[in-house]
């Protein structure tokens, strides 16, 4: 198991347990203490995580705040993301126009996207993406302008919203750091404002996270859940919540249940 995929895995079985000791991470996780101990100092580093007598805990708040490094973001709940991709998929028709925001759970969709064959125009702010949907020679590639974002494959700054600004398309997948019952977030302005104009850009729009971005706040609203048209999430999300957004008129696509 590769370094990242170490540090998801703790981090995912923290949500889940709230307060570990280090004897039962040592089991859970398959390494060596030593390589276990240099994982939990890089997240506590990070400020995701603070050891405590014998064990670790999880900073939610932080959590919601700060947003992982790419590789790591995409590590974290990597099934959930690859069965929600593999759903949101589908709701791409020949011959649309597809954008795709940047995100680990988006890169995901954009996978599965690029093997069903389909002929469609996707246009991105993440060359990670367009890199996977270029492999597919029937879907037409556009990027965004705009600047790298450090450490990242994202675009963004003004050039990257003048693209989305004069942009009509058929279809948006997005993704976001934080969802509560009433908006979603990120965790900086220039993403929260891309994101915005993504939105608007849109006939159809749909929010592709799985369960640990529901019920928090980032920093920089990106919009009231209310103007999404669909959430492809997986069974995990809180059933309150589900509800509140079907109230709203927001379709929700659980991705590991059998499609009704």
């Amino acid at each position: 198991m590769l370094p990242v995929q170490r540090r998801a895995r703790v981090i995912e079985i923290l949500r889940k347990e709230e307060i570990v000791s280090l004897r039962d991470l040592a089991s859970a996780v398959p390494t060596s203490l030593s390589s276990l101990r240099r994982d939990i100092d890089y997240l506590e580093d990070a400020g995701f995580l603070e050891k405590t007598r014998g064990g670790v805990i999880l900073k939610h708040d932080q959590m919601a705040r700060v947003e992982p490094e790419p590789d790591l973001a995409a590590a974290i709940e990597s099934d959930a993301k690859a069965e929600i991709g593999k759903r949101a998929a589908q709701l791409i028709q020949s011959g649309q126009n597809v954008i795709f925001d940047s995100g680990s759970t988006t890169l995901a969709t954009a996978r599965i996207a690029a093997s069903r064959g389909l002929p469609f125009h996707a246009i991105t702010n993440d060359i990670r993406i367009a890199a996977v949907l270029s492999t597919n020679s029937r879907i037409t590639v556009e990027v965004s302008g705009g600047r790298l974002r450090p450490g990242s494959s994202t675009l963004l700054g003004p050039d990257a919203l003048r693209t989305f600004m004069r942009l009509r398309a058929d279809l948006a997948f997005i993704g976001a750091h934080a969802v509560d019952d009433t908006c979603f977030s990120d965790s900086s302005v220039e993403l929260a404002d891309l994101k915005g104009e993504i939105i608007r850009a849109a006939k159809f729009k749909v929010l592709v996270a799985d369960y640990t971005k529901f019920g928090q706040r980032s920093l920089c609203s990106i919009g009231e859940v209310g103007s999404l048209n669909r959430i492809v999430t997986d069974r995990r999300l809180d059933s309150v919540l589900t509800d509140h957004y079907r109230s709203l008129g927001i379709e929700i696509d659980i991705a590991d249940e059998p499609v009704q």
